[in-house]
């Protein structure tokens, strides 16, 4: 041994700190090469074996010293060490189990925060550690059971909840859960518990020894703390509560130890102990619970929560292990405690469940001679039986009346002992592995794997997948859109009678219901065929099946079977009977003869059913929808009833809607087809000039003149001058003096677009905003009154939803606007609904537009704010004309939830937003439907916009295509008052007003640009 003393001290000596394994590995090897013959092979491994063990343990043993020094460099040199070891161990020098019975005596030796770190090395060389493991055996076996060990010490400690988890980490990585548990089976139940005794008086020697409580300085008088002096305990009573503490904490005795109840007075001893404990256990409950009252609120703890110690740095917990820190006079307060309480209850639950596996029919299930090391010599009796079970059911009642929760929390614990019974009978039967085999299949007479039995399907599942059948989901969902249903309403309030239009609705829900009637009947007549078609195939495949080909029969067809019931109407010649009434008597009809082939009686085709009682009924209904429109219009559009041949609902639809767009007075078919956008009204416009010019009115009107036809009417020409006053609505005499020049009942309607707009501005100058607004609102409506003027349009904002809950945003959205111009527009929106209530005279419509934008497509007018243009189009067509003195733009925000950080909005050419007011004064004349089903008020609220959302920087993008500029931009903080984003639901207007967005964001930029380069400096110069 002396003579491989040497070799071994050169190696540690050349051997750098964390040397590689390479260089390791080379030293090792020159190691055993000199010294190979300086001992014998029968006793070298052994001298190996004790050198290096020598070596660890002498390093150590300066553990104490290095905890002190935090320059230490202790567990380096540890590491380097382990290394060696193993080392010697891969090149064959000593028995492969030498490293692992080397960190089995570390971990027991050394302190919790060293086991740490020799657990890290553990863990940086498990590949090295576990090559070659064979399970309950060798280096395997030796691993396991050090960690199992390593883990019960830890269970001792606090704080160490991450080093267990790390360990267990391991044990799952490298044994399976059978062998793990199996080395398990041959472990302890625990510590046993010492015991306690009650103190006794202190001799004058202990006196002596104690020094630290000798040399401690007295409390000053002042300094104590006053309490209620408690009386004198007598001696009786000190004898029972010095019982009683035995008692109790003698019950962690067989909490400890299970097998003591193989002995014959353990069980009468313990169960002594038990109906002592339990009614006092309960008497602290109902105390407490009577202080609490009957609720089952929280329990407040007067026992200070330990702080939680970091893993690595506890200090206290490094040598020490705690127990129970108790007295007799402590006990007291310790089962007044809750939790000490409920900690209790709950080690007795779990030792009565374990107890209940010793009963004679329980033992016959599980007990058997392989598992003889779980078996002792005791059964229970079936009286003591009984004790037990009855003993559990009150346990688990008291854990009940306990406070928090106490209900959820008994609920636990006997969740958790059920799920305990399943790991126990599994290990009874000595952990049978429940590993399952790999899936296969069986493909050409051979076993394959899940990858390539089933790599077939999964290219076909790369396939683009057929077209749906259903292109709203699913059949029945198709069948009510496709039937012209379009909401709830439509549900609800199935029809209701109005004009033609509403007839021929339902005329077209019945011909969908034919439709898919015919279909279902094509479905059934098809599998019919298939199934004749498969007995036919049957009986030609017999060798005596041949059929003489039958004679033709002739059959004769009524062409005029489904003759109209037309009649000679009083009413009108096109009007037809109604439906029931006694037809007009006519010829029978010629049968034609048509000749038929009749297939072989053997197989007979099924008939290919075109009709049946339902189409028949539903046909019908057609006649009766169809009646019921022409009735109604023969009072109103009598004159177009020679249009429409036989009844054609539809064409009288399409009449009737080309007589409303004929300007009242000025009939003909020529000014129908050649109707301009704004010839049906006289305009007269009121401004102020805050933010306009007056140029642009007259390129309206040369505008409009452009587009009339050669022969137009003087009083066509007399629609396109537009008769503008200077006028400021929040002045009441001005706005008075403009209607007292017309006179009552002349001015027909009002559409109020006027309003200052931007959400910024509104936050610095809420009340300016409030007052032009609000006030100007106000004193209109109020005029307006005075001079029988009661249809108005007014212009609202999307603003007005805040911060919306849905997107895309609907009208039913409650109304919460975040910045002061939102505010103003809900004011004026309320004050319109309060009106219409209040007087049924007045119809109302709200436009809640959505970021017009755009200019008209001739270059001739646009939007030329004057100032700093405050919307983000203009800005941008002004930064790239050159008209703003910026070079970068300001995004406000980027962090918004939007797809991409900025700001979405929903924009309209202003083009389509002028068609919209026109149908919005269309539906306040008298024969508009739009107000049918609000018989309360005439106020109704439309959303004006695209339903497509766009981001800024898609607009800026946008902008930088259709001009060519390139745009700098830089990001700051959110602004108050804007949104994340405002996308229109336009469903209602579509569906009521016939809105619809035409123009795309490139075509708004594209006309946007167009003005804006033709009038680089506005309106100011042509």
């Amino acid at each position: 041994m002396a003579s491989l003393q040497p070799g071994l001290a050169r190696l540690l000596q050349s051997l750098h700190p964390s040397p590689t394994q390479e260089k390791l590995d080379e030293l090792v090897k020159k190691t055993l090469e000199s010294t190979k013959a300086k001992s014998s092979p029968e006793n070298r491994k052994s001298q190996w074996e004790f050198l290096l063990k020598n070596e660890v343990f002498d390093l150590a043993c300066t553990e104490g010293r290095a905890l002190k020094d935090e320059n230490s460099t202790y567990y380096g040199q540890l590491r380097d060490l382990l290394d060696v070891v193993l080392t010697f161990a891969e090149h064959d020098a000593c028995e492969q189990t030498v490293p692992f019975t080397i960190l089995q005596d570390l971990l027991e030796t050394q302190t919790i925060a060293s086991c740490s770190h020799i657990f890290s090395w553990i863990e940086s060389r498990a590949e090295r550690l576990t090559d070659g493991l064979v399970p309950q055996k060798g280096k395997a076996l030796v691993l396991l059971r050090t960690l199992n060990d390593l883990l019960r010490r830890l269970s001792k400690v606090g704080s160490t909840t991450i080093f267990c988890g790390r360990i267990l980490t391991f044990l799952s990585g490298v044994f399976p859960l059978g062998e793990r548990s199996g080395v398990n089976l041959r472990g302890e139940y625990g510590p046993t518990w010492e015991g306690v005794k009650a103190p006794v008086a202190a001799t004058a020697e202990a006196v002596e020894q104690d020094v630290v409580m000798a040399d401690a300085k007295e409390e000053k008088e002042e300094d104590k703390m006053q309490v209620d002096e408690e009386p004198q305990k007598t001696a009786p009573q000190d004898k029972k509560a010095e019982d009683f503490y035995n008692t109790f904490w003698g019950l962690q005795l067989p909490f400890s130890k299970p097998p003591l109840f193989a002995l014959p007075d353990t069980f009468n001893e313990f169960k002594d102990a038990v109906n002592k404990v339990i009614p006092v256990i309960r008497e602290a409950t109902a105390k407490e619970r009577a202080m609490m009252g009957s609720r089952a609120g929280g329990s407040v703890s007067l026992k200070r929560k330990r702080e939680p110690d970091t893993e690595e740095n506890s200090s206290a917990t490094e040598y020490f292990f705690a127990k129970f820190l108790t007295s007799p006079e402590l006990l007291d307060l310790e089962i007044a405690d809750t939790h000490f309480r409920r900690q209790f209850l709950f080690q007795l639950t779990i030792l009565l469940t374990h107890l209940q596996t010793f009963t004679k029919p329980a033992k016959t299930v599980w007990a058997n001679a392989r598992n003889r090391s779980l078996q002792m010599d005791f059964t229970l009796e079936p009286a003591q039986g009984e004790w037990v079970q009855e003993t559990l059911s009150k346990v688990m009642d008291e854990l009940k009346q306990t406070a928090p929760n106490g209900r959820a929390f008994a609920d636990t614990v006997g969740a958790v002992l059920e799920r305990e019974k399943n790991w126990v009978r599994w290990k009874n039967q000595f952990c049978e592995p429940f590993d399952k085999e790999p899936w296969f299949a069986e493909l050409d007479n051979r076993k394959v794997g899940l990858e390539e039995a089933t790599r077939d399907a999964r290219r076909k599942m790369r396939d683009p997948p057929a077209e749906w059948p259903w292109r709203l989901g699913t059949e029945p969902l198709t069948e009510i859109w496709d039937m012209g249903y379009r909401d709830l309403d439509d549900l609800q309030n199935p029809f209701q009678a109005g004009d033609v239009k509403d007839f021929l609705k339902k005329i077209k829900q019945e011909d969908a219901r034919i439709g898919m009637r015919q279909k279902h009947l094509a479905r059934i007549s098809a599998a019919a065929q298939a199934k004749s078609a498969a007995a036919q195939a049957k009986i030609d495949a017999e060798p005596d099946a041949s059929v003489a080909p039958p004679p033709q029969k002739e059959l004769s067809l009524d062409v005029n079977a489904t003759a109209t019931r037309a009649s000679g109407s009083p009413i009108h010649p096109s009007l037809p009977a109604k439906p029931g009434s006694p037809a007009v008597a006519e010829q029978p009809p010629t049968p034609i003869p048509v000749p038929v082939a009749v297939p072989p009686a053997s197989s007979p085709a099924p008939p290919v059913p075109t009709t049946d009682d339902q189409i028949n009924k539903l046909e019908d209904n057609k006649q009766r929808w169809a009646w019921l429109a022409l009735r109604t219009a023969r009072d109103h559009h009598l004159q177009h009833f020679g249009k429409i041949g036989t009844g054609d609902i539809e064409l009288l639809a399409k009449e009737i809607e080309n007589e409303k767009r004929v300007p009242k007075g000025e009939g003909g078919e020529d000014q129908a087809s050649t109707e301009d956008k704004t010839r049906r009204y006289k305009v007269i416009s009121l401004d102020n000039g805050h933010n306009s010019h007056p140029n642009a009115l007259s390129r309206v009107s040369a505008l409009s003149r452009s587009e009339l036809p050669a022969d137009a009417s003087e009083r066509d020409i007399e629609t396109t001058e537009i008769e503008s006053y200077a006028c400021d609505l929040t002045r009441r005499d001005e706005i008075r003096a403009v209607f007292e020049k017309y006179g009552k009942g002349r001015i027909w309607g009002v559409v109020h677009i006027a309003a200052y707009k931007a959400v910024g501005e509104s936050t610095e100058i809420p009340l300016t905003y409030y007052e032009n607004n609000v006030t100007a609102t106000l004193y209109l409506l109020q005029t307006m009154a005075e001079f029988d003027c009661n249809r108005i349009v007014y212009s609202s904002s999307a603003t007005v939803y805040g911060i919306p809950p849905v997107i895309p945003i609907p009208e039913t959205t409650r109304l919460k606007a975040d910045s002061p111009y939102g505010k103003t527009k809900v004011m004026s929106e309320t004050m319109l609904d309060d009106l219409c209530h209040a007087d049924s005279k007045w119809s109302a419509i709200a436009l809640r537009y959505f970021n017009p934008a755009g200019a008209h497509p001739s270059g001739q007018i646009g939007e030329d704010p004057k100032g700093r243009p405050g919307n983000l189009l203009p800005l941008l067509a002004h930064m790239a004309v050159g008209r703003v003195d910026a070079s970068t733009l300001t995004v406000f925000g980027n962090d918004y939830p939007t797809p991409d950080g900025t700001c979405v909005r929903d924009y309209l050419h202003v083009l389509d937003l002028a068609a919209g007011h026109l149908l919005a004064l269309e539906a306040l004349t008298p024969e508009s439907s739009v107000f049918a089903s609000m018989p309360d008020a005439r106020y109704k609220a439309y959303n004006l916009g695209q339903g497509k959302g766009i981001s800024v920087l898609e607009i800026i993008d946008a902008m930088r295509k259709a001009t060519g500029f390139d745009f700098k931009y830089e990001i700051v903080g959110r602004r108050r008052g804007d949104v994340p984003d405002l996308t229109a639901d336009p469903s209602l207007a579509e569906k009521e007003l016939g809105f619809k967005a035409n123009e795309d964001l490139a075509v708004m930029c594209r006309d946007l640009w167009n003005f804006q380069s033709k009038n680089p400096d506005g309106y100011g110069k042509q």
